[in-house]
């Protein structure tokens, strides 16, 4: 088997509520997302899509994206697709960094794999471990009230694990938190996400005020080291997750005893080659991870529903359905979601097909 093709597509997605809020005056409602589609001299196609949340939150910058597949596009193809880490080595050669755009042709290499193993990508990242997957629930950066109403909107719909946003000021936090908690059920899974906006005596003075609050703090200062010295401190478990962009920086992490969970966003490290190495190594350390990505559609989630699926039990936190996080879906054959959990199905491959009236083409390489 060897690649042919590549084509690039783009679209906008439209967030589904007022405006996606988070600490640092970051809002968007459209978010442009990029995929991938590699066809092969067997008349197999493969679909990988990565989509930044913005261009002020991850080392990634959508409009660029075509840019840096147009550099990686000679090194894939007439490679095999289904060498995964060779393909993987060919573009760290060809290309420093960019670790986002080298992850939508990694993704449409594993749906290439399935395909031609006639298997769903979960099987061959490790088996079925976890059919039925927890979802967490993210509730956007606004007034209390809204925040609230939110909240006791996705508790209905069946979510037990709440995403909180957080980024006021540290006292408007506490109170938003002390307001908040006292309609949290005992079993919820709350999550408190700074974002890195705090200072590390921001963080240790916010922790310390809610101190009998069941709430995991994520992210809460900016840099690697300000986030260690609050968890050696910080009455609460503390996740990890802008602080790491590669696996050697887990890897110290995991030395370091920096955290008590990690957010594992697919895209952010290069792809489903990387995460793997990232996801069994935090599983032997006893880390749970919440396994996602930055944004997408169902390609994306897809993408990373896979891993999560083929992850234990033990060491799944929870995963997220960032497909009906837009107006508008842009595959078919997305993970199905149902009272605060996701399935997937046993297709070949992703399981998806993007929906190409959708998109628009940007490039083709041959």
């Amino acid at each position: 088997m060897r690649i042919e093709r590549m084509a690039v597509y783009t679209a906008n997605l439209e967030y589904t509520g007022k405006a996606y809020a988070f600490a640092g005056g970051r809002s968007h409602q459209v978010f442009e997302t990029t995929v991938v589609a590699l066809s092969t001299d067997t008349g197999l196609e493969g679909y990988g899509e990565v989509c930044p949340c913005g261009p002020n939150y991850m080392a990634a910058f959508a409009e660029g994206l075509p840019s840096c597949l147009s550099v990686l596009a000679p090194e894939v193809l007439g490679q095999d697709p289904r060498q995964v880490s060779v393909i993987q080595e060919r573009m760290n050669q060809a290309l420093t960094g960019q670790a986002v755009a080298k992850a939508a042709i990694d993704i449409a290499c594993w749906d290439l794999l399935g395909k031609a193993c006639g298997l769903p990508v979960y099987t061959l990242l490790g088996g079925l471990q976890s059919p039925s997957m927890p979802l967490h629930r993210i509730v956007p950066l606004a007034e209390p009230k809204e925040m609230e109403e939110l909240l006791g909107r996705y508790r209905a719909e069946g979510f037990r694990h709440i995403q909180i946003k957080l980024g006021h000021e540290v006292d408007e936090d506490i109170d938003l938190i002390r307001r908040l908690s006292k309609l949290k059920q005992p079993d919820e899974l709350w999550v408190g996400d700074i974002n890195g906006a705090w200072r590390r005596d921001q963080a240790l003075r916010f922790s310390k005020a809610i101190d009998d609050v069941d709430i995991y703090l994520e992210q809460p200062c900016r840099s690697y080291d300000e986030c260690l010295s609050v968890r050696r401190r910080a009455r609460h478990v503390v996740k990890l997750d802008e602080a790491f962009n590669t696996v050697d920086e887990v890897q110290r992490g995991l030395r370091d005893d920096a955290m008590d969970a990690i957010a594992l966003k697919v895209s952010k490290f290069g792809g489903l080659t990387p995460s793997r190495i990232i996801r069994d190594v935090c599983a032997d350390a006893g880390i749970p991870m919440t396994i996602e990505d930055a944004w997408g559609s169902g390609i994306a989630t897809a993408a990373y529903a896979h891993l999560a699926a083929s992850t234990s039990p033990r060491a799944l936190l929870n995963t997220t359905d960032l497909h009906n996080y837009n107006t508008a879906q842009l595959a078919t054959g997305a993970p199905e979601v149902a009272d605060g959990r996701m399935w997937l199905s046993d297709r070949p491959g992703l399981g998806v097909v993007p929906d190409f009236a959708l998109l628009s083409l940007r490039d083709v390489y041959e």
